[in-house]
C-alpha cells in the first residue's frame, strides 16, 4: 500500500479533486490511498545445472595473457620432456651402483665374511662393473696385513664410471637444451 500525495503534483491542480472517493474517503486533505500489487518473476537457475564456469573471452591465435599480478615473475615452467625423465633414471642408477661400489670396498676392508649371503650379494652384483678396471695396473688390490684388502680396481672402476655418468649427462643435457634461447 503506497500513499499518493497530490497536493504538489502539476498534473491535478488544486481545486481539482477526485469525484469517486466513498463516504469515508477524501474529506479534502488531497492525499488518497492507491493499492498496487507489483509481481517480479526472477528467472530461476535450472535443477541439478552444476557448475557452469564464467564464459572466457576467445583469445586470438597466437595471443598471450598476462596473468601477472606484479608480485611474482611471470614465467610458466614448460612440461618436463622425455630426455628430463631419461636423466633422472640415470641419476638413480648410478646413485645405485655408487653405494654398491662403496660398500664393496667397505666390506672388503673390514674383511667381511664373503660366506654371507648380503656380502656375496653384493660381491656378485658389482664385479661385472669392476672386472672391466681389472688388469689396468700391475696390482689390482693392496693387502696391508690381517686380511683387509683394499680394491683398487673398485677405487678404478668408481671414477671411470663416474665419468661415464658425467659424460652421459651433459649429451642429455645437451641434447634437452630450448632451442629458442
Amino acid at each position: 500500500m503506497t500513499y499518493d500525495d497530490r497536493r504538489n503534483d502539476p498534473a491535478h491542480p488544486p481545486g481539482d479533486h477526485d469525484h469517486d472517493h466513498g463516504p469515508d474517503e477524501g474529506h479534502g486533505d488531497e492525499t488518497r490511498v492507491v493499492e498496487r500489487e507489483t509481481y517480479v518473476e526472477r528467472e530461476r537457475p535450472p535443477v541439478n545445472a552444476g557448475y557452469v564456469p564464467p564464459v572466457q573471452p576467445v583469445q586470438p591465435a597466437g595471443s598471450q595473457v598476462n596473468v601477472n599480478d606484479g608480485t611474482r615473475t611471470a614465467y610458466v615452467e614448460p612440461s618436463r620432456g622425455p630426455l628430463y625423465w631419461a636423466r633422472r633414471i640415470l641419476t638413480l642408477l648410478f646413485t645405485i651402483l655408487a653405494v654398491l661400489l662403496a660398500l664393496r670396498l667397505i666390506l672388503l676392508l673390514l674383511v667381511a665374511n664373503q660366506e654371507n649371503q648380503i656380502v656375496n650379494f653384493v660381491f656378485d652384483v658389482t664385479e661385472p662393473f669392476v672386472a672391466p678396471f681389472r688388469g689396468m695396473f700391475s696390482f689390482d688390490q693392496v693387502t696391508p696385513g690381517g686380511g683387509s684388502v683394499f680394491d683398487i680396481a673398485a677405487v678404478v672402476a668408481f671414477i671411470g664410471w663416474l665419468l661415464i655418468y658425467l659424460l652421459l649427462m651433459a649429451i642429455l643435457s645437451l641434447a634437452d637444451r630450448d632451442r629458442t634461447a
